[in-house]
């Protein structure tokens, strides 16, 4: 039995902004929270501060300095510990983000080779004069496009990889300062 054509669905246009969206949205989201978390610690630290030295008035004088002084240096910890993790976060998502190009790039030049492979296979079968030389033809294209995407899919691996690797490096590297004895 002869079919007619297949019908396809003609391709969504993509819209340029939708493309970064995923992405975009749980950065702001998470910045939001990073700067909530700091205006909060700052606030208790502030708020510890103004406890201990009305605390420390009732204290004698050298007490309560010594309070005044222990309390400001537990604050100016914390605002030390929240810049640091702020500058983490912010190293983690540039590498990640300068990763995450390297691999488009990577991605979009495989799109490009597999297009042309595809163009100049078509207009090599436009050529064929017999059906073994369109067999042969197709052969040969079909084992070097395997060829191509097994070297493609090991280096978007590899990129991938140094994505996540890149992303998580900062992190790393600061809790090992955190549990680093001192």
């Amino acid at each position: 039995m002869a079919t007619g054509p297949r019908k396809t669905k003609a391709a969504a246009p993509v819209d340029e902004a939708s493309k970064s969206a995923p992405v975009a949205e749980p950065v702001a989201e998470f910045t939001e929270q990073v700067t909530e978390a700091v205006e909060s610690t700052q606030e208790a630290a502030q708020h510890a501060v103004a406890e201990a030295t009305q605390a420390a008035k009732t204290f004698e004088p050298v007490k309560a300095e010594a309070i005044t002084a222990e309390v400001a240096k537990v604050q100016e910890a914390a605002k030390e510990a929240v810049a640091e993790t702020a500058h983490t976060l912010e190293d983690s998502f540039s590498a990640a983000s300068k990763s995450l190009q390297a691999f488009s790039s990577k991605a979009l030049e495989a799109y490009q080779a597999n297009a042309k492979a595809s163009v100049s296979y078509l207009q090599a079968l436009s050529g064929v004069r017999s059906v073994s030389e369109a067999i042969a033809l197709q052969s040969d294209h079909m084992r070097k496009q395997y060829e191509t995407l097994t070297a493609q899919a090991k280096e978007l691996t590899a990129l991938a990889q140094q994505v996540a690797a890149d992303a998580a490096g900062p992190f790393k590297d600061q809790i090992g300062k955190a549990f680093k004895p001192k």
